[in-house]
């Protein structure tokens, strides 16, 4: 379809590394990510500085490479033929590169035997790579460079081992930055570390698992 373009510009739309927003993607994210792309077209439509009226491109080709431990979601993206504007930012290099926008969806605050643990964007990778160190099975749902937090969410039985870590980590970030927000949801019940001690989360918990037991 070369009459439908003006032209191509490829590259990683998302990887596992950390990008310039100082976010980065699970491997798994990627993989499902592609799939929506196979089964959605419209994911497949590229929008202009995140302006779902301001559709500009769309994939042409796309794939998800793997080199070790490291994976990328690839992608040969043809700009319009009617948007010459968008073209020339791209020869003037005032556009560099693709930019995430993935919906906090598909869950609820209420999901029974679940913690969702929301944290500042920049940090979702440190609190993943804890979770991961212990082997603690987590998911990960973001909605990236749109300024809000991103969320993890992890079983509340294996709350009660990492509630200490995820607080020494908040601790010592905050020491450096005092904009750093962890918000930890249990069933819609709302703790940050400011408010509330490790202790008052771990109470929490430990009694929906005594409910549980009876």
């Amino acid at each position: 379809m070369e009459k439908d373009f003006i032209g191509y510009v490829m590259g990683y739309i998302c990887t596992t590394d950390v990008d310039s927003h100082g976010d980065r993607f699970p491997p798994e994210f990627i993989d499902n990510f592609k799939k929506q792309i196979d089964q959605n077209p419209m994911l497949r439509i590229m929008k202009l500085q995140h302006n779902v009226k301001d559709s500009s491109g769309e994939m042409v080709e796309y794939r998800v490479d793997t080199k070790g431990k490291w994976k990328g979601l690839w992608a040969k993206v043809g700009v319009y033929k009617n948007r010459k504007d968008v073209w020339e930012m791209i020869e003037k290099g005032e556009l560099t590169g693709f930019s995430m926008s993935v919906q906090t969806s598909g869950f609820n605050f209420t999901k029974k035997n679940k913690i969702f643990i929301k944290i500042s964007p920049q940090y979702w990778g440190d609190i993943k790579d804890i979770f991961d160190k212990i082997n603690i099975k987590s998911e990960v749902y973001l909605k990236k460079a749109l300024g809000e937090q991103a969320i993890i969410s992890i079983i509340i039985p294996v709350g009660l081992f990492v509630i200490d870590k995820i607080y020494n980590y908040w601790k010592t970030k905050r020491e450096n930055d005092k904009s750093i927000n962890i918000n930890i949801n249990i069933q819609n019940k709302n703790y940050n570390f400011i408010n509330s001690s490790p202790d008052e989360i771990k109470k929490h918990l430990r009694s929906l698992q005594e409910i549980e037991k009876k």
